[in-house]
């Protein structure tokens, strides 16, 4: 189980299925010191406003709640559609290539846009899911780059719980992770109650590559929180 989730959907988004108050309820019922609101971004139909980001906070002070999205990619050029207004109270940045991006371009092309998007935007914290067999990146070249950026790259549990990626495909992705010593953030990638803080489908992997501890950056709740801590001159 994960002390902190970085990466939840809500209501707010379209395929998420709970209020705020019941992930945090979920959360604190489990033990989670923390979790991350990553709503997808406008593009696919998240819903975020204003009143969330400036005047909601927590009722529970045993989880701490991180303020998020989940952006998309829009062009070839890395341009994400993070509306600028909500950037100051943002406390975490995910951006992930979603189905807005046309399926069927090359290996280098989804590798570049994922580049291109970190290079324009320093506050991305999070590439989400990258080994997905619909959008297939080069993983050592992508490692390469976001550990120059500090930025890390997701293990994402739903995935293999799901079985929507191979185990192959992740082993392959977590080697290039540890060959280039790139931060990996285990995630949920809730949007049932029943999934959150859930890592049980990916540790197995996490062991057999033996990936380093200290790459990992929700290890622990203190790893967690200091990794948003390195992060957030950028927001």
């Amino acid at each position: 189980m994960l002390q902190v989730d970085f990466h939840v959907h809500s209501l707010f988004s379209q395929c998420g299925l709970h209020t705020i108050l019941e992930l945090l309820e979920k959360a604190r019922a489990l033990g989670l010191k923390g979790l991350a609101l990553t709503d997808h971004g406008p593009t696919l139909g998240g819903k975020l406003n204003s009143v969330f980001f400036e005047r909601f906070k927590s009722p529970f002070r045993e989880v701490v709640l991180l303020k998020g999205i989940e952006c998309n990619i829009l062009d070839k050029d890395g341009t994400i559609d993070l509306p600028e207004s909500f950037l100051p109270f943002l406390d975490i940045v995910l951006l992930g290539i979603h189905p807005n991006t046309p399926e069927g371009l090359s290996r280098t092309e989804y590798t570049e846009m994922l580049i291109s998007a970190m290079e324009k935007n320093a506050c991305i914290d999070i590439i989400t899911h990258p080994n997905d067999s619909h959008y297939p990146v080069d993983y050592c070249i992508l490692a390469r780059e976001a550990a120059r950026r500090g930025v890390a790259l997701e293990l994402n549990n739903s995935r293999i719980l799901y079985s929507r990626t191979g185990i192959d495909e992740t082993l392959l992705f977590l080697r290039a992770c540890k060959e280039e010593r790139c931060f990996v953030a285990v995630c949920s990638d809730t949007h049932a109650l029943h999934e959150l803080g859930l890592d049980e489908s990916v540790r197995p992997l996490l062991e057999s590559v033996r990936f380093p501890k200290e790459l990992i950056v929700t290890e622990s709740a203190f790893s967690a929180f200091d990794f948003v801590k390195s992060r957030a001159a950028l927001k």
